[in-house]
């Protein structure tokens, strides 16, 4: 039971920072989200680390260790987080979520192409409906009423508050699949023989990444996004770094205490928090039709079934 709280506080907490993360984008560059939530994370583990006690051990982490775990930290938190807030601005939370389940049917491919495992009827089944969700969500470009003769220019301002800018968005919210669905074998192998040693692995990925975006400041127009972010929206990457490090904190405590075949369903449902969390708080930020609502739910059905008959 306890298991199951966690994975639901760990599912809560990454819809939170998504949400918070759309507000960040709506006035700032994807590419200074990334930055500011991925250096507040080096402190968050370090602390975690520290408290642990895995901060002590280590020297019990070997050489290899350290360049798998970099280079998934600049895979994951670096090059995925930015694909994903960027597509986060093109076409909103809502919409994001449920193409993340693609994730699981990429690392079944993987698991198919490269360790040999086979694919079953509910497998297949669960893989159809979380490419149908997506697809049912994509909307065909409106084109503007013509204004009625007499109408004035300078009539109030019809343009709505949200623009979708769905290939933009569709593309790197499917780059952030394939950064975030490469990241976990690299962790796995870093890890392999040093289970106890979690958290200070998220030290060093985050550390990796962290020091790669510092770099590209040498760059004068990424300096000027950063510098040129207000205090409020500063505030809000800070929200959403807080809430995507407790997300981690609370996944690593479900894994450790309840199987996988019950953590991930209940990770997958992350798409219907954040529909209802978008829902209260952004509401004039996202376009939420009911295409959208339809294909959150049918994803998520198709990554609960996948997962299932996987597992199950």
């Amino acid at each position: 039971m306890l298991g199951v709280l966690f994975a639901l506080i760990s599912t809560a907490s990454f819809s939170l920072n998504s949400v918070m993360v759309r507000r960040g984008v709506a006035s700032a560059s994807a590419s200074a989200g990334a930055f500011v939530t991925v250096l507040i994370g080096v402190p968050m583990f370090a602390v975690a680390a520290l408290v642990s006690g895995q901060l002590f051990r280590a020297a019990e982490m070997p050489g290899m260790g350290y360049i798998l775990l970099s280079a998934a930290g600049i895979m994951h938190f670096g090059i995925g987080r930015y694909c994903n807030y960027r597509a986060v601005s093109a076409i909103g939370a809502t919409r994001v979520a449920p193409i993340q389940s693609f994730a699981i049917p990429y690392a079944v491919f993987i698991a198919f192409v490269f360790l040999g495992e086979t694919i079953n009827w509910g497998m297949a089944v669960g893989i159809g409906l979380i490419l149908v969700g997506p697809a049912i969500m994509i909307e065909r470009a409106s084109t503007p009423a013509p204004k009625p003769r007499g109408t004035s220019s300078g009539g109030p301002d019809t343009k709505p508050a949200f623009e979708l800018r769905q290939a933009e968005g569709y593309l790197f919210a499917l780059l952030s699949v394939g950064a975030y669905g490469t990241s976990p074998p690299l962790i796995r192998e870093a890890l392999r023989d040093l289970e106890n040693m979690t958290i200070y692995g998220g030290l060093v990925a985050y550390f990796a990444a962290a020091t790669a975006l510092i770099l590209t400041l040498v760059i004068p127009a990424r300096r000027d996004l950063i510098t040129a972010m207000r205090f409020s929206t500063v505030r809000l990457f800070f929200g959403a770094g807080f809430f995507v490090f407790l997300a981690q904190m609370f996944r690593f405590a479900a894994l450790g205490i309840a199987p996988v075949a019950i953590v991930t369903p209940l990770q997958r449902s992350g798409a219907i928090f954040t529909l209802g969390l978008s829902w209260a708080v952004n509401r004039k930020l996202e376009k939420i039709t009911w295409r959208v609502v339809l294909g959150i739910f049918i994803s998520t059905g198709g990554a609960v079934l996948l997962i299932l008959a996987r597992f199950g």
